[in-house]
């Protein structure tokens, strides 16, 4: 005689099922924070290498007014230098809308109160033979020793204007000009520009004039 056991259903254990899930979850954590990490990444490098761009741009900027004070002030051995022929009583060589010749190119005769400020009107991109701004070095010498165009060195060279500007002190120098230098840099790309101003004022005539 045989006796039967009774049968009992294998029923799945929904634990595994429950594992899978969490699994999955914790993978797709993973990959997310991966995912965040690597773009936190990419864009620390790239914040960094446009604060370096903006630094340079900065830099060469400082340059560009370095090199308008030599013009304007001196002491300036270049031989095309316009020292002589520049103090707040003497400013012939500055132009309306800026000079574009060999003599009065960048400088720049006082606009009206009311009118467009003129760095905003210079095309600092002109290449022409005509520009009215001057190059860094252009009346100074000074270009020998800044290197551009390399990957670490501003894209093209520095440039500036000189502006005669209102410099009145009662009982001193009536009618007298000061002289507001406003420069232009780039960075390691060309897009990258700094513009930064300063004013110069020069009395009298450069001694040995």
């Amino acid at each position: 005689m045989h006796l039967m056991k009774p049968c009992r259903s294998v029923r799945p254990n929904p634990q595994r099922g429950v594992a899978l899930i969490v699994v999955l979850v914790l993978l797709s954590a993973v990959f997310l924070l991966a995912a965040f990490g690597a773009r936190i990444t990419l864009l620390g490098e790239k914040a960094a290498r446009n604060d370096r761009d903006r630094q340079v741009a900065f830099q060469a900027a400082e340059a560009a007014l370095n090199d308008a004070e030599i013009d304007v002030m001196g002491p300036n051995a270049a031989t095309n230098n316009r020292v002589c022929n520049i103090h707040s009583r003497k400013v012939e060589l500055f132009a309306e809308g800026c000079g574009n010749t060999s003599d009065t190119r960048g400088l720049c005769a006082t606009n009206a109160p009311t009118a467009t400020p003129l760095y905003k009107s210079i095309d600092f991109e002109d290449s022409s033979s005509s520009r009215r701004y001057v190059k860094l070095g252009e009346y100074t010498g000074r270009d020998a020793g800044f290197s551009i165009g390399n990957s670490a060195l501003p894209a093209q060279l520095p440039r500036y204007i000189v502006e005669t500007i209102p410099f009145n002190i009662p009982g001193s120098l009536p009618n007298a000009k000061a002289f507001l230098a406003t420069g232009m840099g780039y960075g390691l790309n060309k897009q990258t520009q700094v513009m930064l101003q300063s004013v110069i004022f020069k009395p009298g005539q450069t001694p040995g004039c």
